[in-house]
């Protein structure tokens, strides 16, 4: 097991050590995290702490490779597996914070990332319904910030017109959601827009029949969130990724412990 990784564990974990320590030298899976807001104002799962976050990232810096998804979707094009740990980071919905206090982090740290935007309320007071239960609503990006982050050097994909639940939504509708979503998209940043992450992103809202209207909308891959690793010979239309949450990952101990537990559980079921 890395050394490093292996520090954030407690002595408790002796029979995770062994199973892991019987994986050393073999291809790490790489791992997507999905982020939503980085903020101090509220205090729900959705929300990662600033101070948190930026230790997280500080520690992932020093003990991952941290890959942006042109990189990624290279790799697994090519079948190759990474032999340490290797990381990308997503943001989804498109919240003020990704650009005001994510960003930020990010480029002093010198990190890429890549922020899924809901094209049909940037700009607006828009209310999630999700966001109904907290004391205020958390204010979206403008068109401005989504540019600024696209000029920064920042991957801008798309997460729907509406934050539609793909798996419910059917006919022209569907196409709708994801057509217009890029196309707004590539308007607004005068690039290509190729990246896609599905509005919940639980398995069920991973379905055929969205992964292939995606696929026609001219998308290079989608991603879910429910979860899990992503394995070299993995479809770009099939990745998993990990929400992180101050539930379940408030520190680096945290992140390690739950990671390295993900890992075995995939080598497990390959």
């Amino acid at each position: 097991m890395n050394a490093v990784l292996r520090s954030h564990l407690s002595s408790s974990q002796s029979a995770l050590w062994r199973s892991l320590d019987a994986l050393q030298g073999r291809p790490w899976p790489y791992c997507i995290t999905a982020f939503h807001r980085i903020s101090d104002r509220f205090a729900d799962e959705l929300s990662y702490p600033v101070r948190a976050f930026a230790e997280l990232c500080r520690y992932w810096r020093d003990h991952y490779e941290i890959l942006n998804l042109d990189r990624l979707l290279a790799r697994l094009a090519h079948g190759d597996a990474a032999h340490h740990p290797t990381l990308v980071i997503t943001f989804d919905d498109g919240y003020a914070d990704n650009a005001e206090v994510a960003a930020p982090i990010l480029d002093a740290l010198g990190l890429s990332a890549t922020f899924f935007v809901t094209t049909g309320v940037m700009g607006s007071e828009h209310r999630f319904f999700w966001d109904q239960a907290l004391a205020a609503t958390p204010p979206l990006m403008n068109w401005n910030q989504v540019r600024e982050l696209h000029a920064a050097g920042f991957g801008i994909g798309s997460h729907t017109v509406s934050h539609a639940r793909l798996s419910v939504t059917r006919g022209a509708a569907l196409e709708h959601e994801l057509q217009a979503s890029r196309s707004r998209l590539e308007s607004e940043l005068g690039a290509p827009v190729l990246d896609f992450a599905y509005p919940f992103g639980q398995a069920a809202d991973c379905d055929g029949t969205a992964r292939a209207a995606v696929a026609r909308a001219g998308y290079r891959c989608c991603l879910s969130c429910h979860g899990g690793l992503v394995a070299a010979g993995d479809s770009p239309y099939t990745l998993q990724r990990i929400s992180v949450s101050p539930k379940y990952h408030a520190t680096p101990h945290d992140w390690a412990r739950r990671y390295l537990r993900a890992r075995h559980s995939a080598k497990r079921a390959a």
